[in-house]
């Protein structure tokens, strides 16, 4: 459910892990933890990984796939 609620988030624009914490109202460390997994699935992408700060997602192709997957049931 979290994973979907990310992929969600993303499939509208690129944002920052602070800015899903305050979109889902979760807990920094489980965003932080569901970003990590779907990054390692190459569901979403950080377009700035050397930034400490400020870091930005979006989705992946096979993410943007599992969105229109999601959003066709």
């Amino acid at each position: 459910k979290n994973r979907e609620k990310i992929i969600n988030i993303l499939a509208t624009s690129r944002k920052t892990p602070s800015e899903i914490v305050e979109i889902m109202d979760a807990r920094f460390s489980l965003v932080s933890a569901l970003l990590t997994d779907l990054k390692k699935h190459k569901i979403i992408s950080c377009i700035n990984e050397e930034d400490k700060t400020g870091r930005l997602y979006n989705l992946t192709d096979l993410g943007k796939q599992i969105f229109e997957e999601l959003n066709q049931e």
